[in-house]
């Protein structure tokens, strides 16, 4: 599981990060970050930095399960994987639910972590690197847009021609998005300037669905989701945006115990320069109306 607790008995008194040191093999800094973390316990109060302990402690730390998904792309410094919908990147405080951490600690050790981010209803393409020594350098290649991103996506009606979504975006707060659907993004004049380019591929007249080439200029959370709802186009199986505020409750208050459908986006290709070596890597999965039950 991706966090667990185990109980620790020690004889004699120890310095509490030097135990973390020892007992997870990790550095100073990462076992003083534990501590800030509150994971290291006696009798269910937080040790600080500064004790020293002995007796039973409990500490929490997280240990990864491999999820048997394979890397499409591997080079010596980072790995591409084609990542299934309804799966977190990261771990969500320490509910027991898996993510694609674990995969990839799990396969390329505790320094190896993902570089960018992909809301878990979204499916496609996510980089890790191998090694911490390489996670600045290609998380600058995200920040400074030198990745060109695409993503494929299957919306409702009936989408003629291209068209550029210019519709600033406030994203919730670390305070406000544990409100009441407080994790939902909002247009905004307010907001911060988010672009969306797309183009119609396929139009499925029984279904009355489009299939798009999605390309964001910017990367606001859910920019893609919520722009192509506010133009009357929501995404196929999306439970957040376009809908009545009673369903996307439901859908937060159940998102981890329900199969739900999987959302219709799909992060499709990834184009960009890395120690002067060109990399233009492709998913192997597409979306298709077929696959679709409306």
């Amino acid at each position: 599981m991706p966090f667990v607790t185990k109980t620790f008995h020690l004889d004699t008194s120890k310095k509490a990060f030097l135990f973390i040191m020892e007992v997870l093999g990790c550095s100073q800094k990462q076992a003083q970050k534990h501590l800030d973390k509150n994971r290291l316990k006696q009798n269910h109060l937080p040790i600080h930095k500064s004790q020293s302990i002995i007796g039973d402690v409990s500490l929490t730390y997280f240990k990864p399960t491999s999820l048997n998904l394979e890397p499409i792309f591997i080079t010596p410094y980072f790995v591409i994987y084609d990542k299934p919908p309804n799966l977190l990147v990261h771990p969500k405080g320490y509910f027991e639910h898996f993510s694609l951490c674990d995969e990839i600690k799990a396969r390329f050790g505790k320094e190896a972590n993902p570089i960018h981010r992909l809301d878990y209803e979204t499916s496609g393409l996510i980089m890790a690197s191998i090694d911490k020594k390489f996670e600045a350098e290609l998380k600058g290649l995200f920040e400074n847009k030198k990745i060109y991103k695409t993503y494929s996506a299957i919306t409702e009606g009936k989408i003629s021609s291209p068209q550029i979504i210019n519709l600033p975006i406030c994203v919730p707060n670390k305070i406000t998005k544990y409100q009441d659907l407080g994790i939902k993004c909002k247009i905004s004049s307010n907001g911060k300037p988010a672009l969306t380019k797309i183009f119609p591929l396929n139009y499925n007249e029984e279904k009355n669905m489009t299939l798009l080439k999605v390309i964001p200029i910017t990367g606001r959370t859910h920019q893609i989701r919520i722009h192509l709802a506010e133009i009357g186009h929501k995404i196929v199986g999306e439970p957040l945006y376009g809908v009545s505020e009673q369903k996307a409750r439901e859908y937060l208050n159940n998102k981890f115990s329900t199969s739900s459908p999987s959302l219709m986006l799909h992060a499709q290709s990834l184009d960009f320069k890395y120690k002067n070596i060109s990399y233009h890597i492709k998913s192997h999965k597409y979306l298709d109306f077929p696959n679709i039950k409306k």
